[in-house]
């Protein structure tokens, strides 16, 4: 029978990350960050593949459509190019503080590092509802077009469709934490 991860371990782990991520926040040299970035796949080996494919998902395209965003913005605005080093380092920063999140997740107990701090862990257990709440949006509403169109859904029918649902979601989900937290609390956390 394996042993019980410690959850003194977790919190160290945890510790560690945060401090991790607040340096990284400041580290502006691309060149620095790609480095952060390969010691992290090294440090993180251990099921790197599907931590790189999870930011991959769902880091880069967010990052990298910002940064783009932002970039044409500033062209706009500015009538030339603005450099490319600080579009660059915002895209790895993201990328290797979305990596390092990843992995550090996959290996911790949340809920029994968090165990003597009862308001965090109340926290956490509120934000994983809405969390789950807000996937339910996104599901719901692409089942809920694809049963309305004869065809799949585009971009822009989510969009169109979404209010709806949004609401209702939101509703449940603000119900849903109330709910989990009233019980955490009459669980004694």
């Amino acid at each position: 029978m394996a042993s019980r991860p410690d959850p003194r371990a977790d919190r160290r782990l945890l510790l560690a990350w945060l401090v991790a991520i607040f340096v990284l926040s400041a580290v502006r040299d691309p060149r620095w960050l790609a480095g952060a970035g390969l010691l992290a796949a090294l440090g993180f080996r251990r099921g790197l593949q599907a931590t790189l494919r999870r930011t991959l998902r769902s880091v880069v395209p967010v990052t990298a459509g910002l940064s783009l965003a932002s970039l044409g913005w500033v062209r706009l605005v500015s009538g030339g190019w603005p450099p490319l080093e600080p579009f660059l380092a915002l895209g790895l920063r993201a990328a290797v503080i979305g990596l390092l999140t990843f992995a550090v997740l996959a290996r911790v107990d949340l809920l029994a590092a968090l165990a003597p701090f009862p308001l965090l862990t109340r926290l956490l257990v509120v934000t994983l509802a809405q969390v789950h709440a807000l996937r339910l949006l996104s599901t719901e509403s692409q089942e809920g077009l694809r049963s309305r169109l004869p065809r799949r859904p585009g971009p822009l029918d989510l969009l169109r469709g979404a209010g709806g649902i949004t609401a209702m979601l939101f509703t449940l989900a603000t119900r849903n934490a109330r709910d989990i937290s009233d019980a955490m609390r009459s669980r004694g956390f």
